[in-house]
């Protein structure tokens, strides 16, 4: 049991009513899992607040609550033993208690934490490989799962909450992975979820429009992401897309003790030259600045089999981070040769017809924007580009008709159809991507079509594709459901292409695929 008093030194401008020296077994932010002897804390979640729950909290046995709202009367005059703390910001409270019971467990461990809009799965997929390839005990924590010694999780959330966090890097601690590579969501910044834990390195991919529906603006989006960089140990070491235009921004209060920018202006600390790409890969030569006293500047020749100029930035700040950290130049080089890329991230699946479908998770305008672009460089002259996409329900609504608009600049085919629409009217939003798509300044689509059920706008767009074409089916990625109304249904966009060229086989349709 520990004292209340020793986790209120932890917390900030805590008011206490009642008694501060109260012993406490645990504490929890879900009312359901209170016991008898736990403090409670009531956190305002964006859908439930927490603060409702108090009564049952109490009823539960709880001997201290901690919230945001003066001191509930109602509830605790006929509770006189709970003591009650008023906080100004009830995650951080519950964050700085979860690492007082349990942050031991987490020393020990190299923390390499990925924020930005786009690329984060990406960059920390690609960081674990190379890691990995370098002889550490890797585990990730991302947008497509949680993996480690074997194990593989489903994730409920980019970043998971505090406690959830504790309890894995814990368990890995204890199966000997020393590395772990994690994606640190905005959301879960601003909701204190990574608050306390000590990060060897952070990589800050891009901020583009994204999650405004949370934050607001994009200035506040911008603060949430900063927090990761602002607050580095002096140990760390931070590699920032210098390119972008936020990353000024994002570095200004940074006390790590390297930071590196990236990218293909001259004043970053480590420049891209000589981008070569094809449908095979990416090759690109990485300019190092002398990285100890004494050291020559070296150019550094990378090839990767991942597409793409985006992939080329997402692989130079994890080579960066890499060297940074010690790692020789000629076995970053080597390694990073057979590092691939995470599923759903631009994935190519040949096709019976001749044409290619690639699968990506591009789901905010800048990410498709790139994909479109990425594709059209790949795109043999008589090829035509078509995409299949739609938005997401009770999400950020702005994006849609902006969404809509570069996909009539960058496809010759457009089909709009469902991407997890939850309890929005599906119509409602397809027609919001619809009117971007005619609102458009320039456009390069010959054909646009509305078909709600994505199964079915899938097939239709590979039916519709000839040798040499692409079909960039967007938005849903690695995901393995579609969730309509609050039902979340099997579906995995992958599948739907096995299984639409399975039947072109069957039925003697012998065209071979196109070469991968």
């Amino acid at each position: 049991m520990r004292n209340l008093l020793a986790f209120l030194r932890r917390i900030p401008n805590a008011v206490v009513y009642g008694d501060g020296d109260v012993m406490m077994i645990d504490v929890t932010a879900d009312s359901r899992t209170v016991r008898p002897g736990y403090a409670f804390v009531a956190i305002r979640g964006t859908a439930h607040d927490g603060h409702v729950k108090i009564a049952e909290a109490v009823q539960a046995g709880a001997v201290a609550i901690i919230g945001e709202i003066p001191r509930p009367e109602v509830v605790l005059e006929s509770s006189p033993h709970v003591t009650y703390v008023q906080v100004p910001d009830s995650r951080l409270a519950y964050a700085r208690m979860v690492h007082a019971l349990h942050d031991s467990s987490t020393r020990g461990l190299r923390l390499f934490g990925v924020t930005g809009t786009n690329g984060k799965t990406t960059v920390a997929t690609i960081l674990r490989g190379l890691e990995t390839a370098l002889g550490r005990e890797t585990g990730f924590i991302g947008t497509t799962g949680i993996e480690y010694d074997g194990v593989h999780l489903d994730a409920t959330h980019t970043t998971p909450d505090v406690r959830r966090l504790l309890e894995l890097l814990s368990d890995m601690k204890a199966r000997r992975v020393d590395t772990v590579c994690m994606e640190v969501s905005s959301h879960a910044l601003h909701q204190h979820r990574v608050e306390g834990l000590v990060f060897a390195g952070a990589i800050f991919t891009n901020l583009t429009r994204d999650h405004l529906d949370y934050h607001g603006t994009m200035d506040d989006y911008a603060r949430a992401k900063k927090m990761l960089f602002d607050g580095l140990a002096p140990e760390s070491i931070a590699v920032l897309n210098g390119d972008d235009g936020w990353a000024d921004f994002i570095k200004s209060d940074c006390k790590a003790r390297k930071v590196l920018t990236v990218g293909i202006d001259d004043e970053n600390s480590v420049v891209i030259e000589d981008v070569v790409l094809s449908a095979h890969g990416s090759e690109f030569t990485l300019c190092f600045p002398a990285v100890k006293r004494g050291d020559a500047p070296r150019d550094l020749h990378i090839r990767t089999p991942l597409l793409g100029s985006f992939n080329v930035m997402n692989v130079a700040l994890c080579v960066t981070m890499a060297v940074a950290h010690g790692a020789s130049y000629d076995v970053v080089q080597r390694a990073i040769t057979t590092v691939q890329g995470p599923p759903g991230r631009m994935e190519r699946y040949p096709l019976m017809n001749g044409a290619t479908a690639v699968v990506d998770y591009a789901h905010t305008p800048d990410a498709l924007r790139v994909a479109l672009a990425t594709l059209q460089e790949l795109l043999p002259a008589n090829g035509k580009l078509t995409v299949v996409f739609g938005c997401g329900g009770d999400r950020d609504a702005g994006k849609r008709g902006e969404m809509g608009a570069i996909a009539a600049e960058g496809a010759d085919t457009i089909m709009i159809t469902n991407d997890n629409p939850r309890t929005e009217s599906p119509e409602v939003i397809a027609d919001a991507i619809l009117q971007g798509v005619k609102g458009a300044k320039q456009t390069r689509y010959t054909q646009v079509s509305v078909e709600l059920d994505r199964r079915q706008a899938i097939r239709s767009a590979l039916e519709q594709a000839h040798r040499g074409d692409i079909v960039l089916i967007a938005g849903k990625g690695h995901e393995t459901y579609q969730i309509i109304g609050t039902e979340r249904l099997p579906f995995r966009d992958v599948e739907e292409i096995a299984r639409w060229n399975a039947e072109r086989r069957t039925n003697g349709i012998n065209e071979k695929p196109a070469t991968s």
